[in-house]
């Protein structure tokens, strides 16, 4: 009987895998050029530590199970909670800030579509610990660069959950959830008849998602002014940082004084200017609001063309939830890159390379072991297992797509001169091992 993978599970071939290397590979450079360290986290982790930042409702679309011992876990659906965890045990008291990057595997248990499986490969980075707009500039400049080393443009949306929240506050807090998700799965309708339903249309919440780019960050300035003259002229009825901590279970963080949104508006102007300044074509768009309720700052998604109704290759933000997990409260700007739908649209432009094929005869394959092993130290090498003759291995060789052989028999060995053959034309040359290394060593360079 042969056995079938899993539904929502992917095999991937030496030339997928390798392409999915040669990507990785290039956006990994672009993260240690910007100061990133690579991090690991567990495949799997305590069920609580999901259900704790996302809440009970995980649990139907995650894969979770007892152990032996009795304990709740859970495979991974995400990787921002795992590094939070892994900051708050060992990074906490390291200096700040802490720029970390990550890739793994994670699991979701959700119908198989395309562009969506069960297994999915996560990139993301997490700058812990940074002032927001600094924060907020260098990871969204950063993605965007991300992408760009693998050939992907992105279009860049970027909003700012300060503002939207600071309206949902006028709503009310048994409201905000509802709206919220009505507004990050842009079901206008629902969201119009609500805002009619509750007599919150005059807030300008719809006008405010329907506006983008400049024109939106204008009249975002001036409905957080006159959110600012309505808090001055009688108590507050909100907390800028309530969004902290929010969906936790806590109480919220009140103090007794209201943040200006002015104020948080003029934060978000300094993120924009200075993503202007890495030179980020980008657009402001209040609708971007992640639907999580953790998120408290910035937020951004990217999406890309050629992916059908998909698009969407990133998303990120500023959030806070060291303190969900028993730190101290510490603002955290961090993303995830969809690896697995940008590979459907990377342009790699690193190629694989053919080994070079050593083949010889049967009486000197002693000798061929031993240069094949000093030829590995500089060029990938192959040498036959299969007991062939020599026209075996040739044919063998261009089978496998190589462009050279280097073919040893016992007047090789006696002479210190191997035979190069280039595969393409037939010719062939005498030359030493040093002599080889060297021309192909300029032939895999090119």
């Amino acid at each position: 009987m042969t056995i079938q993978r899993p539904r929502g599970t992917r095999d991937f071939l030496p030339d997928e895998a390798w392409r999915r290397t040669a990507a990785r590979r290039a956006m990994q450079e672009v993260l240690e050029r910007w100061g990133y360290r690579e991090i690991a986290t567990p495949t799997f982790e305590h069920l609580e530590l999901f259900t704790q930042k996302c809440g009970e409702a995980v649990l139907e679309e995650i894969y979770s199970f007892k152990d032996k011992g009795g304990r709740d876990l859970a495979l991974r659906p995400e990787l921002t909670a795992p590094v939070m965890r892994m900051y708050v045990a060992e990074l906490q008291n390291a200096p700040k800030p802490q720029r970390l990057s990550y890739f793994g595997n994670c699991f979701r248990y959700e119908r198989p579509q395309k562009g969506r499986f069960r297994e999915f490969w996560q990139l993301g980075v997490e700058l812990i610990g940074g002032a927001k707009p600094d924060s907020e500039a260098e990871v969204i400049a950063l993605a965007d660069r991300m992408l760009e080393s693998v050939g992907v443009k992105g279009e860049i949306h970027v909003g700012y959950l300060g503002l939207v929240r600071s309206i949902l506050d006028r709503i009310g807090a048994e409201r905000r959830s509802a709206i919220m998700r009505m507004i990050d799965k842009k079901e206008r309708d629902a969201l119009k008849e609500c805002l009619e339903e509750i007599d919150a249309s005059h807030l300008g919440l719809l006008e405010l998602i329907d506006l983008k780019g400049r024109e939106a960050l204008g009249r975002a300035m001036e409905i957080a002014n006159d959110l600012r003259n309505e808090e001055s002229m009688g108590p507050t009825a909100f907390v800028a940082e309530e969004a902290s901590h929010a969906g936790t279970g806590r109480a919220s963080a009140r103090t007794g004084r209201s943040v200006s949104a002015e104020l948080r508006m003029d934060e978000f102007g300094r993120t924009v200017e200075l993503l202007e300044a890495y030179g980020v074509d980008f657009t402001i768009d209040f609708e971007i609001v992640r639907g999580l309720e953790y998120y408290s700052g910035a937020v951004f998604e990217i999406y890309a063309q050629g992916l059908g109704a998909q698009r969407q290759v990133c998303g990120g933000g500023t959030y806070e939830l060291a303190s969900l997990f028993g730190g101290k409260e510490t603002s955290s700007t961090g993303f995830g890159l969809g690896f697995d739908r940008i590979m459907e649209i990377a342009q790699v432009e690193e190629r694989w390379q053919p080994p070079v094929f050593l083949i010889y005869t049967p009486d000197v394959k002693v000798e061929a072991v031993k240069i094949a092993t000093e030829l590995r130290e500089a060029l990938p090498t192959v040498l036959d297992v299969m007991g062939r003759g020599l026209g075996a291995q040739l044919k063998a060789a261009a089978a496998a797509g190589a462009k050279f052989a280097v073919i040893v028999g016992r007047s090789e060995i006696d002479s210190g001169r191997l035979t190069l053959r280039d595969m393409a034309s037939g010719t062939q040359e005498s030359l030493t091992l040093a002599e080889i290394v060297q021309r192909l060593r300029a032939q895999f360079q090119n």
